[in-house]
């Protein structure tokens, strides 16, 4: 058992990814690190550094930043090599600083150095899966694949499996780099069931554990919805502006429903990526459709209450968003396409009838005719949202962390 029975305990989080991205993965390592905090433990952040200039290795206000070797600039990934010189380096801290296990949540160089790391010291290792469905959308990838392998395979100093998931051949590459990482970890989060039983399909022996991200923030109250907000209903759409995420789909909904509806509502489009070019200019002759870009994350829940509803859009991508547990958690219902994403939204998600534009068209026009269905899902996200408080997510993965 890892700490002093029933004590608090000494958590390194671990993130191959910039800890200052607004992306979902972070998101959620933010709030779980609240949620413990908020609850007596303690919790370091493991992270890349941004800029290659000053100190390897240099302490922050969260934990550690680690200076890359070089950063991708397409993924903004950062790459650290997994080598003898690292994995000292980090176990030193590690000891340091008195960790009683490592949560890492990502699959790249950083976590896997930390995982020898750990392991030299016989602490625990978590290993939580934020997604094991890497997709992309371009052309053919055959030509190159073998050389990313090659370079991930020196990054993070292990062969990566070649299990034949998607035929685009980075897409499943990167997926067999998530595999890589789960397999060798003896406790494994997923934050969804339907995740969990493709990881433990895929071969992963550890033991899978499903637990909910947690929603441990906001100083603001929320509000339910009120039928007079539901009459002209506002909807909001926030993610990574990228094809995988579907925005251009769901403005061409947008823009057929307004029509249906004689413009009976707003959209607001929140999130940066190389679609958002292309949203801008679809929505140029619709003054109903508000394009914002990135916003911090204060004004982006500020909008979370301004709306009537929230747009999820993506499709056989997605494990948990973090937007179901925001939006639930501000009392709001969520319009989603993918029948998968259902855990979490069994009272305040309305599913489309197909996931193409005319489906979430069909959609659309449905809850803006019948105002009382936005409001219903608003009073189903209260029971929904007990799902990813952030007691119930301490609760289960301290249990995790102490077996």
């Amino acid at each position: 058992m890892t700490g002093a029975p029933g004590g608090p305990l000494k958590i390194a989080i671990v993130s191959d990814y910039y800890f200052d991205y607004v992306g979902g993965a972070q998101t959620s390592m933010r709030q779980q690190k609240l949620a413990l905090e908020d609850a007596g433990h303690t919790v370091i952040v493991v992270s890349p550094a941004r800029g290659f200039r000053g100190a390897r290795y240099r302490r922050s206000a969260d934990g550690l930043l680690v200076k890359p070797l070089f950063r991708l600039p397409v993924l903004d990934l950062a790459v650290i090599p997994n080598n003898a010189r690292s994995v000292a380096a980090l176990e030193r801290y590690l000891r340091s600083e008195k960790v009683d296990v490592v949560h890492v949540q990502t699959e790249f160089g950083l976590a896997h150095v930390v995982d020898v790391a750990a392991a030299n010291m016989g602490i625990p290792l978590v290993h939580t899966v934020h997604s094991f469905y890497w997709a992309s959308e371009g052309p053919p990838q055959a030509s190159v694949a073998w050389f990313i392998r090659w370079a991930l395979q020196l990054v993070i100093g292990e062969k990566i499996p070649n299990i034949l998931f998607t035929p685009r051949k980075t897409d499943n590459l990167l997926r067999n780099l998530v595999l890589a990482m789960a397999r060798r970890a003896k406790q494994v989060v997923s934050p969804s069931n339907h995740q969990a039983a493709d990881l433990a399909a895929a071969g992963v022996t550890g033991t899978i554990s499903v637990i909910p991200n947690p929603i441990a923030t906001s100083n603001v109250a929320s509000n339910a919805l009120t039928i007079e907000q539901a009459r002209r209903p506002s909807f909001l759409w926030v993610a990574r502006c990228e094809p995988v995420k579907r925005p251009l789909h769901f403005a061409r909904a947008v823009i057929a429903a307004l029509a249906r509806t004689d413009n009976g509502f707003t959209v607001d489009f929140v999130g940066e990526g190389s679609d958002l070019p292309a949203l801008k200019r679809l929505a140029a002759n619709h003054p109903e459709i508000r394009v914002q870009g990135a916003l911090p994350h204060d004004e982006v829940l500020a909008l979370m209450d301004a709306s009537a509803a929230i747009a999820l859009t993506s499709l056989g991508f997605d494990n948990q968003p973090m937007t179901i547990a925001e939006a639930v958690s501000r009392e709001r219902g969520v319009l989603y396409c993918d029948p998968k994403l259902k855990e979490g939204l069994s009272n305040s998600g309305y599913l489309s009838e197909t996931p193409d534009d005319a489906g979430l068209a069909d959609a659309l026009v449905a809850l803006v005719e019948d105002p009382s269905l936005l409001v219903g899902l608003s009073e189903g996200a209260l029971v929904d949202r007990e799902l990813f408080s952030p007691t119930n997510y301490v609760e289960r993965i301290v249990e995790v962390y102490r077996r």
